[in-house]
């Protein structure tokens, strides 16, 4: 599982140089973009559109924004005055009335927990915070890890839907959605663009993207390195073809290095070390919080295991690359994108 700040990802690669359309000038339509910090990191929308009407458009971005501030105030455990802060203070104690995007998040969260066998679990933090790389030069004491431990359960948690009550059975658990709140918030924000007539658009959650529609009559095109390697030529490109989230975990990002050994911010919640395995795990799916989360839990669980899980759940793909760099994509990884040459991929990106 994640700590704080741990989804960057991607080493995803967005192309935005246009596939030209036969449209008249005065039907060209024009990318806007702009960026917030929010939920602790950077927030990037792109959206193209042929409205003219510049005052409405900042106006649905403006919309966007304010709907991930709200989310973010709602989900964040960072917040002391959040529900998520309220829900871990009363652990063991009493069941505490949350509103409904903590509801819709826990209820997704504790599906993929139970889909993924664990691997996902946003009862984590106890154990993730231990870890906390960013801040360590060792590895966390045996004993330490075995006390966190105990404090991670996903099936300690008591969802009450209808009364919106969240308890946590064990005093000192936690609840991060640190590994599925950007993803969420990004879907959300989604709709919003839908609600004010913007359907072709880019969210970048913090390296969690949330993809719509086309541009300039051609699909959105992306790609995925590897994140070993010093070049830019991506190992994947493909074009998006229908709107999904898409998100990458990876061991590249957030680590320390001790006695030679690679100590990184996934943490595999039946060990309480680092999961290894995998270089990267990349996911697509028509709700960009199962991207985001499954992310994380395949990336822990391994291709096999992964491969279970889409059998169950279709309405998510992947690509992996494992550590003698081998890409395994699902079968149903068509659904989603169109692989294309690397070579014109490379011609694309270096420009």
């Amino acid at each position: 599982m994640l700590t704080r700040s741990a989804h960057l990802r991607a080493i995803l690669i967005i192309c935005l140089l246009p596939i030209f359309s036969c449209a008249p000038p005065e039907e060209t339509p024009r990318m806007y973009e702009q960026e917030k910090v929010l939920m602790g990191t950077v927030m990037k929308i792109k959206a193209e559109t042929a409205n003219p009407d510049e005052e409405r458009i900042h106006e649905a971005f403006n919309a966007a924004f304010r709907k991930i501030s709200e989310l973010e105030s709602d989900l964040s455990e960072w917040r002391e005055t959040s529900p998520v802060s309220e829900v871990a203070r009363k652990a063991g104690v009493k069941k505490v009335a949350v509103p409904l995007p903590v509801v819709a998040v826990t209820l997704t969260s504790l599906d993929i927990a139970r889909v993924t066998d664990g691997a996902f679990d946003v009862t984590f933090l106890p154990l993730g915070k231990l870890w906390n790389v960013k801040n360590r030069k060792i590895p966390p004491s045996s004993d330490s890890i075995a006390t966190a431990m105990e404090k991670v359960d996903y099936r300690q948690i008591e969802l009450d839907t209808l009364r919106r009550t969240l308890f946590l059975k064990k005093t000192g658990m936690k609840i991060g959605f640190g590994g599925i709140a950007k993803g969420y918030a990004a879907r959300q924000a989604g709709a919003v663009l839908r609600r004010h007539g913007i359907t072709n658009f880019i969210i970048n959650a913090g390296g969690d993207l949330y993809v719509s529609g086309r541009k300039k009559g051609g699909l959105w095109t992306s790609g995925i390195k590897n994140p070993d390697a010093q070049e830019e030529r991506p190992v994947v490109a493909f074009r998006v073809k229908k709107p999904c989230g898409i998100a990458t975990s990876g061991d590249y990002e957030n680590y320390f290095t001790w006695k030679g050994k690679r100590y990184h911010h996934i943490i595999d919640l039946k060990t309480g070390y680092p999961a290894q395995g995998l270089k990267s795990a990349t996911v697509f799916s028509d709700d960009p919080a199962k991207a985001d989360a499954y992310a994380t839990a395949f990336f822990i669980m391994g291709g096999k295991k992964a491969l279970q899980v889409i059998r169950q759940d279709p309405s998510a793909a992947f690509i992996l690359i494992d550590r003698e760099n081998r890409l395994h994509r699902s079968p149903n990884l068509a659904n989603y994108i169109e692989e294309f040459s690397v070579q014109e991929s490379f011609r694309r990106f270096s420009r």
